[in-house]
């Protein structure tokens, strides 16, 4: 249940605003504008100023729902995350576990080496954001809707008492999104990554011609910025373990760096075609260096 009591001890905007902006979504539900207020809502209580709307699938690519990113920033960064960044976004990762109703922040769910990684500094940094909360909303489907929140402001960083207004907030923005939608179906919204369906099996695949199962798992790993002391948590090995794996890898894979790899990656998903069945290593022009 809403707590206006919460709101009013932990919102930094004051009761009176998240109240009107709460009334506002609430009248919108089923209508056009409904998503502009709903960003609003999680923007008053959270002081956060930019908003990314998308439904996460199962089974299907993100598809964007609502954002008031400028001009530039959507074409320099939602594009390629719906067409394949995506696979790799910790709040992706963390909504294929099934984690439910939940609003969290990019540092609570993202790998220990994320800030380091190619994705990281490839697509994440352009968006110009220095901090991010997503709310999640989940549907009996195993769909959701995920809410992204940021910030452009340097030095921003979530409060404790606006995250507990967004918490206090989590069962409306609920409630408003499962009425909004009663059904959450990717063939009835519109939009799509251009790789879609077929970029889960082409990340599993990837390097599957070169190299061993585990060596394919650590890359895989490796690409979502995992270091090689989290890579030995998630798979009960030793770091040492790790670090020998990965010089296997560089050397079958004819490369020296994190940077090549993730380069490496993005090629071979960029040449494989739709109906690709192996790895996407395969499809490249220039040979691998374990590829027979």
């Amino acid at each position: 249940m809403f707590d206006a009591a919460n709101m009013q001890n932990t919102s930094g905007t004051g009761t009176s605003e998240s109240l009107g902006g709460l009334a506002r979504a609430i009248e919108l539900v089923g209508q056009e504008g409904f998503l502009a207020a709903l960003a609003d809502l999680c923007q008053s209580a959270s002081g956060y100023d930019s908003t990314f709307i998308a439904a996460f699938f199962p089974d299907h690519p993100p598809v964007e729902l609502f954002d008031n990113l400028s001009d530039e920033y959507s074409a320099a960064t939602i594009k390629p995350y719906l067409d394949f960044a995506y696979f790799l976004d910790p709040f992706y990762n963390l909504f294929q576990q099934g984690i439910g109703d939940r609003v969290i922040t990019l540092a609570e769910c993202a790998p220990d080496d994320f800030m380091a990684s190619e994705y990281f500094q490839t697509f994440y940094a352009g968006t110009g954001l220095f901090d991010e909360t997503s709310v999640f909303v989940a549907f009996e489907n195993g769909a959701a809707v995920v809410i992204s929140l940021g910030s452009r402001e340097e030095g921003f960083q979530l409060g404790a008492d606006q995250r507990a207004a967004l918490f206090a907030l989590l069962p409306c923005i609920g409630a408003l999104c499962r009425r909004h939608w009663p059904a959450l179906d990717p063939n009835s919204l519109a939009g799509s990554g251009r790789m879609g369906l077929h970029l889960k099996k082409s990340f599993d695949r990837f390097a599957s011609s070169v190299l061993s199962g585990r060596e394919a798992e650590i890359v895989q790993l490796i690409l979502k910025g995992h270091s090689s002391k989290s890579i030995a948590r998630e798979l009960g090995n030793s770091p040492e373990t790790v670090k020998v794996h990965r010089k296997r890898i560089h050397n079958k894979l004819g490369i020296t760096s994190q940077g090549e790899l993730f380069s490496l990656f993005l090629e071979a998903l960029t040449r494989a075609p739709a109906n690709a069945t192996g790895d996407p290593l395969t499809y490249l022009d220039r040979p691998v260096s374990g590829q027979l």
